[in-house]
């Protein structure tokens, strides 16, 4: 098969065709790992991935974190991988939750603008969202391109934002929903923590604004007018022109940077079943994905002779 790619948004996104990402070859994947350092967001139809077929493509990228449903003891879950999120409407039963339900309260602020695990010491760097189940309208995800939104700052804007540090935090995202159920274990679990506000691509050395829901103030400002920052950023970086919008169909595999990339839900209708999964990589090393997918490749074909 020819893997051929198709821009999908003037300055970020693309599909991607031509790849069976369950029985991937290795030239395709390099192809694939190059249109995501180049487009931040790519988009892959017509997939049939079990959940080990996911697990196992996402490994080829780094290694995966756990859901964040995992550190709280009494979450019911659905699906036993705890490197797969459910990204879902659904139960443990398989039913769609009581609109009162922890977990879609928790999950609520998927809504908001975010970048993965921005509330990890070690955050996310590739999230893989793949689609089971979609109801017949709605529910679409939105990504915003953070690389053309620092490009486009006005160049003092830019120098007063390069060395800024932003505080982060899972429960701060949440907290602006009056969502504030969070056991001991889970706040002990995910404490705040400090990224950069701009960040480089190792791919191509294009910086990126890094924010989102979770980002809560700006380190050395008045916690007012740090957060008055962010929002003034964050209205910037979503402006209709920086934004894509992903009609969900059944079979579609969407990949996304989360370095240099925002993304959020939209709304739908609850009563239709909606079945999306997701695993995301952890950002342990400054390594563009591609370089990133051969170092793993190479690591993958050393261990059998070190065995």
């Amino acid at each position: 098969m020819t893997v051929t790619v198709t821009r999908l948004h003037e300055t970020f996104a693309a599909q991607v065709s031509g790849i069976d990402l369950a029985h991937p070859e290795d030239r395709a994947l390099g192809q694939l790992a190059a249109a995501i350092d180049e487009y931040g967001v790519v988009i892959v139809r017509d997939q049939t991935l079990t959940n080990e077929d996911q697990i196992a493509l996402a490994s080829r990228f780094g290694l995966l974190e756990p859901s964040v449903t995992r550190y709280r003891a009494d979450n019911r879950q659905r699906i036993e991988r705890k490197e797969i999120v459910d990204v879902s409407n659904l139960d443990e039963n398989d039913r769609p939750r009581a609109v009162d339900d922890r977990l879609r309260m928790l999950l609520l602020g998927n809504r908001l603008w975010h970048t993965d695990s921005s509330f990890r010491a070690t955050p996310g760097a590739l999230s893989m969202l793949y689609a089971r189940v979609v109801p017949p309208a709605g529910g679409e995800t939105e990504f915003a391109d953070n690389r053309a939104a620092y490009e486009t700052l006005p160049s003092p804007l830019k120098q007063r934002v390069d060395d800024m540090l932003a505080e982060h935090a899972l429960m701060y995202s949440r907290e602006q929903l009056g969502f504030t159920d969070f056991s001991q274990e889970e706040r002990n679990a995910l404490p705040p923590v400090r990224h950069p506000l701009v960040r480089s691509s190792p791919a191509h050395g294009r910086r990126a604004l890094y924010m989102g829901s979770h980002a809560s103030h700006i380190v050395g400002l008045p916690v007012p007018e740090g957060r008055m920052i962010l929002r003034d950023l964050l209205e910037h970086a979503t402006q209709r022109e920086r934004v894509y919008a992903h009609a969900w169909h059944v079979g579609d595999l969407v990949i996304w940077d989360n370095r240099c990339t925002m993304h959020r839900g939209k709304p739908y209708d609850e009563s239709y079943p909606r079945d999306l999964r997701r695993v995301t990589t952890s950002d342990t090393e400054p390594l563009s994905t591609y370089d990133m997918l051969q170092r793993r490749s190479e690591a993958s074909r050393e261990a059998p002779a070190r065995a």
